[in-house]
């Protein structure tokens, strides 16, 4: 992609520690609240001129009942600090285009990684257009828009389309900006696809999924999880140079079968900085199966600034990694 801009803080406006937006703004607020019906207070909730400063509230509000601890959102210290900084002022155009998960196809292939791209067998507006006698018996059916919104379509002959077709219509009708804040998803367009189904080598044939914490374009650390969705469902966080555990981190496998992370991870991990380098940080997702790693997405906000790591020493020597101290 020619003319990348790299994502080296706020665009196009001041970031809240800079410029004194909060004050009036949060008087407006506040005043309309006490003043005006709860029905017209989600109205007042949505205005752009409050935005930011809803948002900041609302986000130290959650990280405060998640994490334990008060979250410094001008200075940030700690990894999930840096996270909710991220959304209260990164504004890089890059981060949109690659939350959506159709454009960010695009951006993989830029980056010469269009092998990483799983095949896809449609893109739709609406859900009742969804062309079901044209889909392969298995696939996966995704919202472009947000996250925990697709479903795995093991046997398509099974299927209620009719209860499908009204699932992913609600999909598309969820504003995940107005719900959590994360600007990456600020008026991204409502789409579905469809691509392929990854089955791995697992029992559960669930295939491995990598998730590359990459800092400026250098793959710090690397978690793998085993299993998801199942009851033998584990992870633990690997050095990515080497490959070597780090049990401080947290995390660990509940089944009984040995399980040691392939030597293509080393090469991944050079792939996943290539993916990064226009951001000061993001997680680069891949999944593994069959010796070959696919592309998952790219994460910018994980859990929404709420990792809830062993304790605040593992927060803080990832914020470090974000902070270039370490």
């Amino acid at each position: 992609m020619s003319g990348i801009i790299r994502s080296t803080g706020l665009q196009g406006e001041p970031p809240l520690d800079s410029v004194d937006i909060g004050a009036p703004a949060r008087a407006a607020y506040e005043g309309l609240r006490k003043t005006i019906p709860a029905t017209l207070r989600r109205a007042a909730d949505a205005l752009p001129i409050l935005d930011r400063p809803r948002a900041a509230r609302r986000l130290q509000r959650r990280m405060e009942a998640a994490l334990g601890y008060t979250p410094n959102l001008r200075r940030p210290r700690t990894f999930n600090e840096h996270v909710a900084w991220k959304i209260l002022n990164d504004r890089s155009p890059l981060i949109p285009l690659t939350t959506d998960k159709i454009t960010a196809r695009d951006y993989v292939a830029s980056k010469g990684c269009a092998d990483l791209l799983l095949p896809h067998y449609g893109v739709w507006d609406r859900a009742e257009d969804i062309p079901w006698d044209d889909l392969p018996e298995q696939f996966v059916l995704k919202a472009s828009h947000g996250w925990q919104m697709n479903l795995v379509v093991r046997d398509k002959s099974s299927l209620d389309r009719a209860a499908v077709t009204r699932q992913a219509a609600a999909w598309l009708a969820e504003d995940h900006y107005q719900r959590t804040g994360e600007w990456g998803y600020h008026k991204l367009r409502p789409r579905l696809l469809a691509e392929m189904l990854i089955t791995g080598e697992r029992p559960s044939s669930v295939p491995e999924d990598f998730k590359f914490y990459v800092f400026r374009g250098r793959a710090r650390l690397l978690s793998i999880h085993l299993d998801r969705g199942t009851e033998q469902y584990g992870y633990r966080f690997y050095a990515p140079d080497d490959l070597r555990p780090l049990p401080f981190m947290g995390g660990g496998w509940r089944g009984s079968v040995p399980y040691a992370p392939p030597p293509e991870a080393r090469q991944l991990a050079a792939i996943a900085g290539r993916l990064g380098e226009d951001f000061d940080f993001v997680r680069v997702d891949l999944y593994f199966a069959n010796g070959r790693a696919w592309f998952g997405e790219l994460t910018h906000y994980p859990a929404s600034a709420c990792i809830r790591f062993p304790s605040l020493v593992q927060d803080r020597l990832m914020g470090d990694m974000w902070s270039g101290r370490i």
